[in-house]
């Protein structure tokens, strides 16, 4: 009784032992790439007389108001949206906030929209800011935890990294 009982318990460890559990999907396949199919730079706009966006005044301030479906409530409270305005003298681009003299163009962010504001600093009144040029840069939290030491105020380091996001992923959206 004793070899029957030897016999049945080797036979379980090794039927038990040579079974190997691969999940209910299967085996895991292969690493993926790196990147992030979420990050999204716009393609210049113009905001101004000429444009197809018209600055609004009010109350001594030049604004203009955007809907962006992809300022999602996610990106409001742990990405990151920068804009930047382009200075038409040597094609230079910017980081919002940005003071010019006592005129300083700001912008806030919300869910799915943003605003763009032109205003002084003394409270004086708001010359009419002309055409200008814009670009928005919308990054997701993964993103920008992934890059750290990225200054994304900085317009150089944030396509630097949005090019090199965009190379290493097949789905990135990025028009900068």
């Amino acid at each position: 009784m004793n070899k029957i009982a030897l016999c049945l318990f080797a036979t379980c460890l090794l039927v038990f032992n040579a079974c190997k559990k691969t999940g209910s999907q299967g085996p895991q396949g292969p690493a993926g790439q790196n990147g992030n199919a979420n990050v999204i730079g716009t393609a210049p706009f113009t905001v101004g007389a000429t444009a197809t966006t018209m600055w609004t005044y009010s109350s001594n301030v030049y604004s203009a108001t955007f809907v962006d479906s992809d300022i999602t409530p996610g990106v409001v409270y742990s990405g990151v949206v920068e804009i930047y305005k382009q200075y038409p003298a040597d094609s230079s681009w910017t980081n919002l906030p940005d003071i010019n003299g006592d005129v300083t163009t700001v912008y806030n962010f919300y869910d799915y929209g943003f605003v763009i504001s032109v205003l002084t600093t003394d409270g004086t009144t708001t010359p009419n800011p002309g055409n200008v040029t814009f670009r928005a840069v919308i990054i997701p939290s993964s993103l920008r935890l992934s890059h750290p030491n990225t200054n994304w105020k900085n317009y150089n380091e944030a396509v630097a990294v949005l090019n090199e996001t965009s190379a290493s992923a097949t789905n990135v959206a990025v028009t900068l």
